[in-house]
């Protein structure tokens, strides 16, 4: 498998996400870094300690939030739309939940829970209309956290926590959701793993528009016996990774890599970049790891939660061009894989 390696000259960045071939930080006031080394710096100063982002493809919206914080605000070209707010509850221990998507029928959707930390809501960035609500709701006691939406805007997955605490996934059909505000109360939840008191759904990502790639937490007990995958009864293992089709409701691939995998970006229907401690190539089929970048910080998320020791370096992943960059001591490192 070939790449490329980019490095970019910059310092003091605070986020990073992708328009077009040029890195922008939202959170830095809209600062781009261009592919060529240039950079466009912006004035603009939001005089509170964001430090995160998330922009539409085309780079007209964007929301920067504090990850472990209340606060986000919605930018319309660079500029102050509205400010966003989420429940406080447990909030200082666990990612902020919040999605930005162009919908199919032009709109920019924005998913967040701006009431409840249980209750999804889904709006119009333009008008700041609600979209789910003027029904009575009964949300599931789910802390929702890293939203993600597929590549075709039709389904949303959250993969935060229930109490006490425990990771796991939910996904949710963006049709219905907008017909029947309801169906963001319950959703469609994964299989909980094969021993759900050691083993929990940890982190996920989009691998189609359909099928998920879910990732493992570490079994507590390592003293206990290893058990054979079997083909015909697929389950998400400790360590392990697993492909999960959302409409079957069942696992169609499942491997042990033997260590955490954290945040994920799919590559095709063959591969994974894992980013726990440092980005490496898995394979789906094998679980063998196929490369490794070990020069590159990408952070210890592992979880939804993150403790105070949790370290998460501004990171932009682009699954769509098969790239990511992550910003370090030696400025914004790219690596593009072909």
């Amino acid at each position: 498998m070939k790449f490329s390696k980019t490095i970019i000259p910059a310092d003091n960045v605070c986020s990073l996400t992708w328009y077009a071939d040029t890195l922008i930080d939202w959170v830095g006031g809209g600062t781009a870094f261009h592919p060529d080394g240039r950079q466009s710096r912006s004035i603009v100063h939001w005089a509170f300690p964001f430090d995160s982002a998330q922009a539409t493809e085309d780079g007209r919206f964007a929301v920067i939030y504090q990850r472990l914080g209340t606060k986000a605000l919605l930018l319309r070209e660079g500029k102050l739309l509205r400010e966003l707010n989420r429940s406080f509850y447990h909030a200082h221990v666990y990612e902020y939940p919040i999605c930005i998507w162009r919908h199919a029928d032009g709109r920019t959707l924005i998913a967040h829970c701006p009431e409840e930390y249980c209750r999804l809501e889904i709006d119009d960035a333009e008008t700041g209309e609600h979209l789910t609500s003027g029904m009575a709701r009964k949300p599931a006691d789910f802390f929702h956290s890293r939203l993600a939406v597929n590549s075709d805007g039709t389904r949303l997955l959250s993969a935060g926590w229930i109490w006490h605490p425990l990771d796991c996934v939910v996904t949710f059909d963006i049709a219905e959701a907008l017909r029947n505000s309801s169906h963001l109360d319950k959703g469609s939840w994964a299989p909980v793993s094969h021993d759900v008191s050691l083993t929990e759904e940890s982190s996920a990502c989009w691998q189609t528009n359909n099928r998920m790639i879910l990732s493992a937490s570490k079994e507590e007990d390592e003293s206990r016996e290893a058990k054979p995958i079997s083909q015909d009864h697929l389950y998400l293992h400790p360590l392990g990774i697993g492909v999960y089709d959302v409409v079957s409701r069942k696992y169609v691939q499942s491997v042990v890599i033997g260590e955490l995998s954290g945040t994920m970006m799919p590559l095709g229907t063959s591969h994974v970049v894992c980013f726990f401690d440092h980005p490496k190539i898995i394979s789906l089929d094998s679980g063998e790891t196929i490369m490794r970048w070990k020069e590159l910080n990408t952070g210890n998320q592992k979880s939804s939660i993150c403790m105070n020791d949790t370290f998460i370096p501004p990171m932009a992943i682009d699954a769509k061009n098969q790239r990511f960059a992550v910003f370090g001591p030696g400025g914004i490192t790219v690596i593009h894989i072909e």
